[in-house]
């Protein structure tokens, strides 16, 4: 993982070590998870306003800018997406902006039921972009 995921993204390391995800749009780079609330950190959680539960989902998305000699940085964006579950509910993902020590990160709650599997479809619009980039990925919850 780069510099611009170093915030809320490791944070979430240890717990979604296999949710750890990234796709490269070219001159960007997207990086994703997705996992119940309840695998979070109580005082992680706590201190970024997330209700810990194994009814909630977290959508994390941190996005960079690539920069010379394999350099990037962070950039600012305006996210809009949905998750829609195998079972065929359709959730809209409202997406709050985490910026702190240099890095931006973009989460957004939503209620999940498990087992089940999340299709996001999030668009990715950086600062002064004139179009956004298309993020598709699936992620299982599952009952623990």
């Amino acid at each position: 993982m780069r510099r611009a995921s170093i915030g809320f993204v490791l944070a979430l390391l240890p717990f979604a070590a296999q949710s750890q995800y990234e796709q490269d749009f070219g001159t960007v780079v997207a990086h994703y998870s997705a996992l119940p609330t309840e695998r979070l950190l109580p005082a992680m959680a706590k201190s970024y306003g997330i209700v810990r539960s194994r009814d909630r989902g977290l959508v994390n998305v941190a996005v960079e800018r690539k920069g010379s000699e394999n350099a990037t940085i962070p950039v600012r964006a305006t996210l809009n997406g949905r998750a829609v579950s195998v079972s065929g509910q359709t959730i809209e993902l409202k997406f709050r902006e985490l910026a702190e020590s240099g890095t931006v990160s973009y989460i957004s709650e939503f209620p999940v039921s498990t087992p089940d599997t999340y299709r996001f479809t999030i668009l990715i619009t950086p600062e002064n972009a004139t179009s956004p980039y298309t993020l598709k990925f699936s992620q299982d919850f599952i009952a623990e």
